[in-house]
């Protein structure tokens, strides 16, 4: 007894204890919630927690130094867990704050750290329409001058942009997280400038004291027509604007699916007339209802709001257009009155009809009033697309594998190594080998350390490696049972040129690039079999194909310096 005694102890405190920790998955930095008509909204957090200690999960909204807000102090967000993740919220008012998340335990303790994401925003978010006095002309520009001012940068990662214009796919946007409006940022999911609407968005800090972000689908060169035609699935030929990824509604979709569920949206902004030449008032009162109500459609939210400015002025104005800005505004009781912008004459306007700086300024101008006119009174009577929580994260992976690599010994045998920072009921580790990374048997287990928040290092010895180059992954195993596999290694013989394989493939999700020299894999590339590039990612060799269609493609990449393309069949 006292053997089995003494050896109960050194086990338990041979292994390291599990330290509970919180990680927020949502919301990001600098996100805005749009304010209802009260001015209040509901600041959504979800996230994942390990450790069992964690009864119920807190946050708080603590004021920022020389930012507007009121603090909320602690609150229970989420109680009774049990799988790992958590949903819940705050109630609050117009400001910008820290949200800081804590796990506690039954006795209403703090478990592990506070984690704190930063410049949470109860606000106001506006998305842009229009062409190119919406989107940008010639002409300096500036960034906002107060922080409070946000939008979704699209020219953070150029290659992911360019794969947005070729594909109009949502899954090409960058994610929601907002960055300062700054000179060089654009506007999500189209705008690639901040124009005039940094302007604006200064004004409104000012005049309403709380932050504000913008979203734009404003297109250079398009009228309301291209929009109807696009919402509507009407093709149409134009020399820039590609009707067959649905441009230019496509942004207003992707913005109204993608981002606007998460942050709400108080209206839509829009400055269409100029170029709607080519039909009567009446036309172009058709197109823009009909847009407006394909809009709602797509936010499944039928009272969503629009301005809609007075803007036809090209070198003077052409009535009959103008008449019916006014007849939307007046027979839609969810369509409001925009900026007059029809009253920026030739001295602001570089070449009669795009704006110049004073043009600009004016603009700015005319919106921030339309946007406080008491007489429309938007804020009030705007009924906002309030936000709604996102579904919550997938539970924490039991083990976090943070290395695993094989080399070639002395003995013709492989040596493997892996490492783990944290474990959470890891029972062990099968070890499963290959010739060709898709048929794998098991070679050997190696015990886990089981609850863990230390570096652990594993090791194997494979005594009968493949005569070539042998692949190999791990399989974790809970104590419940639960298996998750690894990615793949491959390890060769000094006397074998560089192998490459694609795995699993067929596939439906993932697919991993694994060489057998243990060469870098970088420009991972998704090709149609005419060549065109479906898919990219310039780092890493992981690539998430769920969103193609199914089908035969060809993955290229580079390894080791050569650039190497391989089939590949989407299931």
């Amino acid at each position: 007894m006292r053997v089995k005694l003494y050896l109960f102890f050194v086990c338990l405190f041979s292994f390291p204890m599990v330290r509970a920790q919180v990680n927020v998955n949502f919301p990001s930095a600098r996100i805005v919630f749009q304010r209802d008509q009260s001015g209040n909204s509901k600041v959504f957090v979800t996230g994942t927690y390990t450790g069992n200690q964690i009864n119920h999960i807190e946050a708080r909204l603590k004021t920022r130094a020389g930012e507007p807000g009121n603090a909320v102090g602690w609150t229970t967000i989420a109680s009774g867990l049990t799988g790992g993740n958590f949903g819940g919220f705050l109630n609050a008012t117009g400001g910008r704050f820290d949200l800081e998340v804590r796990g506690m335990n039954p006795g209403n303790q703090q478990v592990g750290n506070v984690t704190t994401i930063e410049k949470v925003g109860v606000g106001e978010v506006f998305l842009i329409v229009g062409h190119s006095n919406a989107a940008a002309a010639e002409g300096p520009m500036t960034g906002s001058a107060s922080d409070l001012v946000n939008s979704i940068n699209p020219n953070a990662n150029p290659g992911l942009r360019n794969l947005y214009l070729q594909t109009g796919s949502a899954d090409n946007l960058p994610p929601l997280e907002p960055t300062h409006l700054c000179q060089s940022c654009g506007i999500a999911p189209m705008a690639d400038q901040p124009w005039f609407w940094s302007k604006l968005g200064d004004s409104l800090v000012k005049a309403l004291n709380v932050p504000i972000l913008f979203y734009s689908a404003a297109f250079g060169g398009s009228n309301m027509g291209h929009f109807y035609k696009a919402a509507y699935n009407i093709p149409f030929s134009h020399g820039f604007i590609n009707y067959n990824i649905r441009m230019p509604y496509v942004n207003i979709r992707n913005t109204l699916t993608k981002y606007a569920p998460r942050t709400g949206l108080r209206a839509i902004l829009s400055a269409h007339g100029i170029n709607d030449g080519d039909t009567t008032g009446a036309g172009f009162y058709f197109r823009s209802q009909k847009v407006v109500e394909k809009s709602r459609n797509d936010a499944n939210y039928q009272d969503l709001a629009w301005l809609v400015a007075t803007s036809c002025y090209n070198n003077g104005i052409r009535q009959e257009i103008t008449d019916a800005q006014n007849a939307l505004i007046n027979d839609d009781p969810n369509t409001f009155r925009g900026a007059n912008l029809n009253a920026i004459g030739n001295e602001g306007r570089y070449d009669n009809l795009h704006f110049n700086e004073l043009g600009q300024k004016m603009a700015a101008g005319f919106w921030r009033d339309a946007i406080m006119n008491p007489a429309e009174n938007v804020l009030g009577n705007a009924k906002s697309w309030m936000a709604t929580m996102p579904a919550l994260p997938p539970p924490p992976l039991p083990v976090t594998l943070v290395s695993f690599n094989g080399r070639k010994a002395a003995g013709g045998f492989n040596e493997l190594e892996w490492v783990t920072t944290s474990e959470t009921n890891n029972d062990f580790f099968e070890i499963q080998k290959s010739t060709d990374a898709v048929r794998f048997t098991t070679v050997g287990n190696v015990k886990g350390v089981g609850d863990s928040r230390e570096t652990n290092r594993y090791h194997f010895t494979d005594e009968s490696p493949a005569t070539n180059t042998t692949y190999y992954r791990l399989n974790q195993v809970d104590y419940d049972g639960t298996a998750t596999l690894s990615r793949i290694i491959a390890v060769r013989s000094t006397q074998v040129a560089r192998e490459t394989a694609v795995y699993p493939n067929p596939s439906q999700h993932v697919i991993e690039v694994a060489t057998s020299d243990g060469s870098v894999v970088s420009g991972l590339k998704v090709l149609d079999l005419n060549g065109k590039t479906m898919m990219e990612k310039p780092a890493g060799s992981e690539l998430d194909v769920s969103g193609l269609h199914r089908g035969e493609y060809i993955i290229e990449f580079k390894a080791g310096g050569e650039v190497v393309r391989k089939r590949i069949t989407k299931l």
